[in-house]
């Protein structure tokens, strides 16, 4: 089912408390949020007041990000992996207690991560029966190693986990790869951003040069259900809003936050309104 709410990530670059973030993305009238679900972090305040926030700014929770700082201690002997297991799956829980549907989720971080072994396996599985005793679904996002995603996926079954696919990170990383259409009946979540396939830019569709009428034909034909959500992020500011980039280098040098909303609701409309939906 083509599902063409307009979702847009809790964070979006600029340093503003999260009260102000979601009554922004409503304003610009988006209707879905994706939250930021970790123990704590800047700018964030505790997990039942995200929740509270974006119901009080008409925003429905689309999915929200679990936290993946440590994460691939979870692939390496010793006390770091099982302490952060079971901080992940408090976090689990508390999502399935809030009414978080989706939990996006990294099997690794950087570029060389720890190998694929049979502790890591194990302690990801861990996660996702705390999935299934919470109702809660896992989302596995393509990252800098897309082979982790295939070995992860082809290992694990369960009715409680799927992929999240990652737009930008598919071009960036791996174009000859189509993660969409590789994993096109587990598509359980998307983010969705653009790049000129350099960086991982995080940059609003049509700012950079993916192919998008390939993206959202490929999502049309996954069975896919759930909002397109935007994760954009204006990168080039420093926790103070001080610009870090030129404006040469800035597609968004000087803007302020709700112009650059409203642009990212103009890319969504313009992302949705596909003739051969």
């Amino acid at each position: 089912m083509f599902n063409k709410t307009p979702a847009m990530a809790g964070w979006f670059g600029y340093p503003l408390e999260l009260e102000d973030r979601l009554r922004l993305i409503s304003e610009a009238g988006f209707k879905a949020v994706l939250l930021w679900w970790a123990v704590e972090s800047a700018f964030e305040p505790p997990i039942p007041q995200k929740v509270e926030t974006a119901a009080k700014h008409g925003l429905a929770v689309e999915n929200a990000h679990l936290q993946f700082a440590k994460v691939n201690s979870l692939w390496e002997p010793g006390f770091a992996g099982e302490h952060y297991v079971s901080e992940l799956i408090g976090l689990i829980a508390e999502a399935g207690v809030y009414g978080v549907p989706t939990l996006v989720v990294h099997l690794t971080r950087t570029s060389a991560p720890p190998a694929f072994n049979s502790l890591g396996f194990s302690r990801f599985m861990r996660l996702v029966e705390a999935a299934e005793r919470a109702g809660v679904t896992l989302a596995f996002e393509n990252l800098k190693v897309p082979e982790r995603l295939y070995e992860f996926m082809a290992a694990a079954k369960s009715d409680r986990i799927g992929v999240c696919f990652d737009s930008g990170h598919n071009h960036y990383v791996c174009p000859e790869r189509r993660i969409c259409r590789d994993f096109a009946p587990f598509i359980r979540a998307v983010h969705l951003h653009d790049n000129f396939g350099n960086a991982d830019s995080h940059f609003i569709p049509f700012d950079g040069n993916e192919d998008w009428d390939t993206v959202r034909r490929e999502l049309i034909d996954s069975a896919y259900a759930g909002a397109w959500s935007l994760e954009i992020e204006h990168p080039l500011t420093d926790q103070f809003g001080k610009a870090l980039l030129s404006e040469k280098e800035d597609p968004y040098f000087g803007m302020g936050p709700e112009e650059y909303l409203a642009r990212a609701f103009e890319a969504h409309k313009r992302l949705i309104a596909y003739e051969n939906e």
